[in-house]
């Protein structure tokens, strides 16, 4: 693994470490202040609204100051998101902690554009998969010590995610040097919506799909197949792993044979096929089998997806085109819930999967729209 990449793969990784570690406890630590059902949904969506908004200014700003002080601004904020949550004991305080982490978390594109910067085309859906299986191994050991920390207290797991982020900050200072694009350059360009708004529609689409999960999988599991909380975590895990291996040790190998457009057809098109499997699950085998399915799918196309949309930016505007990706992402974060939740509690559980079905077919068809031209030599990385 490329020095630089490895780099960032650990600061990802211990980022989205603190991030699972505060994040499953929100809902619990809420109520135990009285704090009402629907307050705990703003709670929630204020951090996605925030990364909705703030993603496409960061990424701009790193185009023309340079990834590294960008990253390094975020990780402080998260550290600082970490320490008002550690201190909270009702309403306010928790929204300020997720105004805060929203708003700096929407870093995530600029991780991606610095992973551009320093890798070939040819090799970009490889480098991202490696940057998206940081993400999901960050995530399977987050809430496993977030539950042990906060066995202990809520101050305890805010405090333990501040310790891990501003060890992050620290290592980012110290080892992360900032990419040769950017060495002594402070113009940034913006990106053409046109070349961009396929890949944006099923970033969106395939986004939205797998975001069905974060309310039907839970009910599904609770009522048809009577799974614990302890075991639907290890559900969630489950997912986690299956990502980590597909983005880390699959897609890399794939994309340069296949594309990174059929690539991410087919991601959608095994996407659909889990969660039409959903439905009809009635065993705690069924479920995870569906849940591969939408797992490997889900890991196939996001890196293949991002791969596409770093070749149609230039090196002064992957920040933009990026932070655009992560936009139309929390877009989906947001419809996507809300599309199952309308729906499951309206027509039941069925409904709710068959929804997300389809938009993973529709994201399937606008993958058919991503451009497969390969970028010109003036828009190539330095080799990595």
């Amino acid at each position: 693994m490329h020095r630089q990449l490895a780099v960032v793969f650990t600061i990802v990784f211990v980022d989205l470490v603190g991030f699972g570690i505060v994040l499953p406890l929100m809902p619990a630590f809420a109520s135990t202040y009285g704090i009402a059902p629907v307050a705990i949904g703003v709670l929630v969506t204020a951090f996605s609204l925030l990364q909705l908004l703030a993603s496409p200014l960061w990424g701009a700003l790193s185009d023309r100051i340079g990834r590294r002080p960008v990253l390094l601004i975020g990780l402080a904020g998260s550290t600082l998101s970490y320490l008002l949550f550690a201190a909270a004991h009702g309403f306010w305080m928790l929204l300020a902690s997720r105004i805060v982490a929203g708003s700096m978390g929407a870093t995530v594109g600029v991780a991606q554009a610095y992973v551009a910067d320093i890798t070939p085309p040819e090799r970009r859906a490889q480098s991202l998969g490696i940057l998206g299986a940081a993400f999901g191994l960050g995530f399977i050991l987050g809430p496993a010590l977030g539950g042990v920390l906060y066995s202990h207290s809520h101050s305890a797991a805010g405090l333990g995610a501040a310790a891990f982020c501003g060890a992050n900050v620290l290592a980012a200072f110290l080892w992360l040097p900032e990419t040769g694009q950017h060495l002594g350059r402070r113009r940034g360009t913006r990106i053409a919506f046109g070349p961009v708004a396929a890949s944006l529609a099923a970033t969106f689409l395939l986004i939205s799909a797998f975001a069905v999960i974060h309310v039907s999988l839970p009910l599904i599991a609770q009522h048809e197949v009577g799974l614990s909380p302890r075991r639907l975590g290890m559900l969630f895990a489950f997912s986690g792993l299956i990502s980590a291996i597909v983005q880390g040790g699959v897609v890399g190998r794939i994309a340069p044979t296949v594309g990174e457009a059929r690539l991410a057809t087919v991601g959608a098109l095994l996407m659909a096929s889990g969660l039409l499997l959903f439905p009809g699950s009635h065993t705690i085998g069924h479920l995870y089998a569906a849940l591969a399915l939408l797992s490997m799918g889900s890991a196939a196309a996001h890196p293949a997806i991002l791969a596409a949309i770093s070749r149609v930016a230039t090196s002064q505007q992957q920040g933009s085109a990026l932070g655009l990706a992560q936009t139309a992402a929390s877009l989906g974060r947001i419809a996507g819930p809300l599309v199952a939740g309308s729906l499951y509690g309206a027509f039941g559980h069925a409904a709710a999967f068959g929804a997300g079905a389809g938009l993973a077919l529709l994201g399937a068809i606008a993958t058919g729209f991503i451009p497969r031209s390969r970028l010109g030599a003036e828009n190539k990385a330095a080799p990595a």
